[in-house]
């Protein structure tokens, strides 16, 4: 089996190092250092931030065939069409075999072999097998999950709370408003997923309620570094590359647009949204929010 990654920044890194384990090979693309695939792949890994996806997947076109597995790890939302990747993927080619490896991990956990779990939505089970042979180990360990469109829609969401959490705590707010946020988030989910009619989603999947709470806790995140500088500094500058990308600042555009598209009210998404845009600056403001609204 021919095996390939497109982008391999550090999660990408991380997911090969479990082709590794297992005795396996792998090819890659790098959209920074213009590296195309060698040959055709039977098992493609989407690693490149979403952002850069599109180009990243029609440049490699040719070496991605109707019958390769594609397994999108990359977590946002194309700011400029509002589209998750699985959307992407299709406006460029209807690759009939799509997955999503979605989850709470960061790259550095999966190096350092810490037991990690991860969601696999799927719409047609066919090659989920073939998928966890090449990732499982004794400490990664794969969920399989009925869908894909609510995981990479939580995955994408999770990314601008996870700003806003970041927010709070550079505000000087603590623990219990951490989890007032991640409630609130939870619940925006949930309602969104609703309205978009996306029925397969399950909240207590890793990559729902384990990636939400994973990213919106932890300085690791990026997304969560960025609301952090943005309480302490005033930066609004997200300084991204093509293997660095704070995608909860683009996520925020889209997410606001998509629910006004299906008429769901998203509160928290609109003030995370507002802080990227410097239209609210203090801690009483923030505050005066969180008693309103629960």
């Amino acid at each position: 089996m021919n095996i390939a990654f497109i982008g391999l920044g550090k999660f990408g890194q991380a997911i090969a190092s479990l082709i590794e384990y297992n005795g396996l090979g792998y090819d890659y693309a790098e959209i920074t250092e213009g590296r195309l695939l060698s040959q055709p792949a039977d098992l493609v890994f989407l690693m490149v931030p979403t952002q850069y996806m599109r180009q990243a997947l029609t440049d490699n076109k040719q070496f991605v065939t109707d019958r390769s597995i594609i397994v999108n790890g990359s977590k946002g939302i194309e700011e400029k069409t509002h589209l998750m990747v699985h959307q992407i993927v299709r406006s460029i080619r209807p690759y009939p075999n799509y997955y999503s490896l979605i989850g709470p991990t960061f790259a550095e956990g999966i190096l350092k072999k810490e037991p990690t779990i991860v969601s696999l939505g799927y719409k047609n089970p066919e090659h989920v097998a073939t998928i966890k042979k090449a990732l499982q180990t004794p400490y990664f360990r794969v969920q399989e999950c009925r869908g894909y469109r609510s995981l990479e829609l939580a995955s994408a969401m999770k990314n601008l709370y996870a700003i806003v959490c970041g927010y709070a705590h550079g505000l000087g707010f603590g623990p219990n408003t951490q989890a007032q946020l991640i409630t609130l988030a939870l619940n925006e989910f949930r309602e969104l997923a609703k309205a978009m009619k996306f029925a397969d989603y399950d909240v207590m999947s890793p990559g729902v309620v384990g990636d939400l709470i994973l990213t919106c806790s932890s300085s690791q995140s990026r997304n969560y570094q960025y609301g952090l500088k943005l309480a302490r500094t005033g930066d609004h500058d997200p300084h991204e590359s093509s293997k660095t990308t704070v995608e909860g600042f683009h996520t925020s555009h889209s997410i606001n647009a998509i629910s006004k598209e299906h008429k769901v009210k998203l509160p928290l998404a609109a003030l995370t949204a507002s802080i990227i845009n410097k239209d609210v600056a203090s801690a009483e403001a923030f505050s005066d929010f969180l008693s309103k609204y629960s």
